[in-house]
């Protein structure tokens, strides 16, 4: 599921900059399909996944409501400053990949959370060399940090109780 998740990054940043928007929307289905597919509680995971969805959607659409982020996308959008559909689709794969991911810093959080406040603006400056983003202004960094390292926190936080609800059916 970790080296997946990385492939649907990389299919969002790269199929949107380069004008093929088919292949991240697949990728990311086959990607949600699997993951799915292998849950034993199906309704808890669509609940967990949906969480982070709208987190992403807050968090995305916020940044770019006050002008620290300008997104591109292929299509024309109603509201710029609106989380594009592809940044949607990689918080749902973020999600789906987090327990194969992170389970190992259950117990490290605070190394959970400096890596979020680290990784997360990085992933949004490669995203921004690949064109997805247009333009990230400095704060718009700083409060990416500020974020991931509550959405770290809050992720290793539920780890624990995720086996009962996200576990692999044994097949």
């Amino acid at each position: 599921m970790i080296i997946g998740f990385q492939v649907v990054w990389f299919a969002c940043a790269w199929g949107i900059s380069h004008q093929y928007p088919l292949l991240p929307l697949l990728l990311s289905l086959v990607y949600l399909n699997t993951f799915m597919s292998k849950q034993s509680d199906k309704k808890a995971a669509y609940l967990f996944l949906g969480k982070f969805l709208i987190l992403g959607f807050i968090v995305d659409s916020l940044m770019g409501a006050l002008g620290l982020m300008t997104f591109m996308s292929s299509y024309p959008q109603p509201l710029e400053w609106v989380q594009p559909w592809w940044l949607s689709f990689i918080w749902l794969c973020f999600a789906a990949s987090a327990k194969s991911s992170f389970s190992w810093l259950e117990k490290r959080r605070l190394i959970a959370v400096i890596l979020g406040v680290i990784a997360g603006p990085i992933a949004y400056l490669s995203g921004q060399k690949f064109g997805v983003f247009m333009d990230i202004k400095p704060l718009g960094f700083i409060l990416l940090g500020i974020f991931w390292g509550a959405i770290m926190w809050l992720l290793i936080k539920q780890l624990p109780s995720l086996p009962n609800h996200l576990q692999y059916k044994n097949e």
